[in-house]
């Protein structure tokens, strides 16, 4: 028994922390190590947990999705992009599941004859929920990545790191009319990591309170940046210099990065407008 608690614990681990991992990327988010490492862990746990005698009951519908909802707030902890997450991971736990199943069966000696047992009816099933929630939730993100617009970008600010998923948006042309610099827009919650406690506190604020109001209660080196955009004759956000950023490897240098006090797009966090000209003003998609 001790060495299938073992099993089991470790299994759970694995498929938790692969399924949360590719969530965030998915996303388009960072991903915490520690907060990773943290959910994986509970997710091993409570994996047991429902293995033991007299703790089945754990194993009910309603209480694995609670541990899920669990597991998705330890692991990223955002309120804006908590739903689609929630779903995601869950749709990526049942196929890991499902695979480790099969896979363990295949071992075990049975051979692939043991796929012929499956009920196929509940296979294609569970397979036209899913691929419908990933089309209804996710088709945007999906449509960006079939055509090569998501890349890999990295900014450092005051020591610290965040990698996310930018997406390539040719009209978007902000640009900072104070240093020249290119813009980068990010959802403010997915730079995390960059934040001191108190300034995390005051950006949550964000969206309800505005970047004027915001930026009476920041420290310095944050500042506002006026834009225009689509219905949006002349506009401010709320923007900080990040000392480096590297967009699919090509280094960039210092950048400002503007913060979105909402989601920019499904499957990425942040908007590039690629190769730009210096200049004042801008527009923001």
């Amino acid at each position: 028994m001790v060495v299938y608690v073992d099993i089991a614990f470790l299994l759970n681990c694995l498929t938790d922390g692969a399924a949360l991992y590719a969530t965030g990327r998915l996303s388009g988010l960072p991903v915490g190590r520690r907060r990773l490492l943290a959910a994986a862990l509970l997710g091993g746990t409570y994996g047991v947990l429902c293995v033991l005698p007299g703790w089945g009951a754990l194993a009910s519908l309603p209480l694995q999705a609670a541990a899920a909802a669990g597991l998705v707030w330890t692991a990223f902890g955002r309120r804006g992009l908590f739903l689609r997450q929630l779903l995601l991971f869950f749709i990526l736990s049942c196929a890991l599941s499902g695979a480790l199943v099969a896979g363990g069966q295949i071992l075990a000696g049975s051979g692939p004859a043991a796929l012929s047992r499956l009920d196929w009816r509940v296979f294609f099933l569970a397979g036209g929920l899913c691929f419908a929630v990933l089309s209804l939730v996710f088709r945007g993100g999906a449509r960006h990545a079939a055509a090569g617009q998501l890349c890999r970008c990295v900014l450092e600010y005051r020591g610290r790191r965040v990698s996310l998923t930018a997406l390539l948006d040719t009209g978007h042309t902000l640009s900072d009319s104070l240093t020249g610099r290119p813009v980068i827009t990010a959802y403010w919650a997915a730079l995390e990591p960059l934040w001191m406690p108190e300034e995390r506190a005051v950006l949550s604020r964000l969206e309800r309170d505005g970047g004027p109001a915001c930026l009476e209660r920041l420290g310095a080196g944050f500042r506002l940046l006026p834009y225009r955009a689509v219905g949006v004759r002349e506009g401010l956000l709320l923007c900080f210099p990040a000392e480096r950023a590297v967009i699919d490897g090509r280094e960039l240098g210092p950048v400002t990065v503007a913060l979105s006090p909402m989601e920019v797009s499904e499957g990425a966090a942040a908007l590039w407008g690629g190769e730009m000209g210096k200049g004042g003003g801008g527009y923001a998609a």
